[in-house]
């Protein structure tokens, strides 16, 4: 098929729409639930109240915002791909906007600004400081809508978006872009992500710093981990080790959650709590930091994530009744074998990485007489 051909065939997948819509129409799209402005995403996105009060600052002067991107789905309802934060200042700001658990947020109180000083204290309920006839000029401003129109139940036009419209920017992480998508495409598996990342044996073996924590290192583990014991041997030989690690694992998570083995995913969640309870037992928080110069030092380091994991995922009972002879031992003498080394090696792409050590682990941590 030629480039022409691709272009035409790909742009028949996507149907989009634009016009522009009153606020007050999209609050009452909202109140009668044909609007998911995904509430769970409030714990992504992390606005504070000074770019609150910004945003209807510039809705007040008339200042352009930019448009917000919505996937139509088959039945009609609108599902927000790109603009949750400033729908949801909206919302929040008519107080209406409801938690994912359907109780309300408090009302956003408005901070004074250089150019309204006015705004000070300022609550849509309260009607001496926002009049009424305030409040009808504010309903009747404009937002742009772009509609992606979905054409089946697995539509992946708006996953594919929702990543397009995110990827690059500095308010969510690549790991807590994942995040949003699982709570789009599969919100089970969401639940069971955050279910494991609070294990106590996992908290305690993976010691992070504030910008990780931040940043949800932790749950980029756990995809990690549900990852890793999925890929078989012969995938990790095939990959095009070229890629974007944070694209390979954005494309193969939604693959996963999209395509669920729930056999495995049951072995996962299984197994999780009792990897890293024999992890903690045996070495705590030192058994992801590389052994050198008889100590265990530095931060959480992912290759030996990736050395250990995979490898006792497959092996778990053996090692769970020998942990005390040989467990310790084995970690720490993982930092001098070959294959470790030279996985390891300064300018060894991502993937390769990865993909050599897991192989590796299986090998290394493999059951013994």
């Amino acid at each position: 098929m030629s480039l022409k051909e691709e272009i035409a065939e790909k742009r028949k997948d996507m149907i989009v729409d634009s016009y522009p819509m009153s606020i007050g129409e999209v609050m009452n799209l909202y109140k009668d639930g044909e609007l998911d402005v995904h509430p769970e995403f409030q714990r992504f996105f992390r606005w504070d109240e000074e770019q609150k009060t910004k945003l209807i600052e510039s809705i007040l002067l008339g200042i352009p915002i930019p448009p917000i991107f919505v996937s139509q789905k088959i039945n009609g309802r609108w599902d927000v791909i790109d603009g949750q934060q400033r729908l949801s200042t909206i919302l929040q700001f008519l107080h209406v906007l409801k938690k994912d658990d359907g109780t309300q947020y408090d009302p956003l109180v408005l901070r004074a600004t250089k150019f309204l000083p006015s705004l000070g204290g300022v609550c849509w309920d309260d009607e001496t400081l926002f009049l009424p006839e305030q409040k009808i000029a504010f309903k009747r401003e404009k937002l742009n809508f772009t509609i992606i129109k979905e054409t089946g139940e697995n539509d992946t036009s708006k996953f594919e978006m929702f990543q397009r419209l995110n990827t690059g920017g500095t308010h969510l992480s690549a790991q807590e872009i994942r995040n949003c998508l699982m709570i789009m495409i599969n919100k089970q598996l969401y639940e069971l992500m955050n279910e494991l990342h609070n294990d106590t044996n996992f908290k305690e073996c993976t010691p992070l710093t504030d910008t990780q924590a931040e940043e949800r290192y932790d749950l980029e583990l756990i995809v990690r981990y549900l990852l890793y014991v999925r890929f078989s041997d012969d995938y990790m030989r095939e990959i095009d080790k070229s890629r974007s690690m944070d694209v390979f694992l954005t494309e193969e998570l939604e693959s996963y959650a999209q395509n669920e083995d729930n056999h495995l995913i049951q072995e996962s969640k299984e197994k999780f709590p009792r990897i890293f309870a024999l992890l903690h037992n045996t070495l705590g928080e030192n058994v992801f930091k590389k052994y050198q110069d008889g100590k265990f030092k530095g931060p959480v380091m992912l290759a030996c994530f990736e050395s250990i994991i995979p490898g006792l995922f497959l092996n778990l009972d053996y090692w769970e009744l020998h942990k005390e002879e040989l467990l310790v031992e084995r970690i720490k003498q993982i930092y001098t074998q070959e294959a470790f080394i030279n996985a390891t090696r300064r300018g060894t792409r991502a993937l390769d990485r990865m993909s050599q050590l897991i192989q590796f682990s299986r090998v290394w941590f493999a059951y013994e007489d």
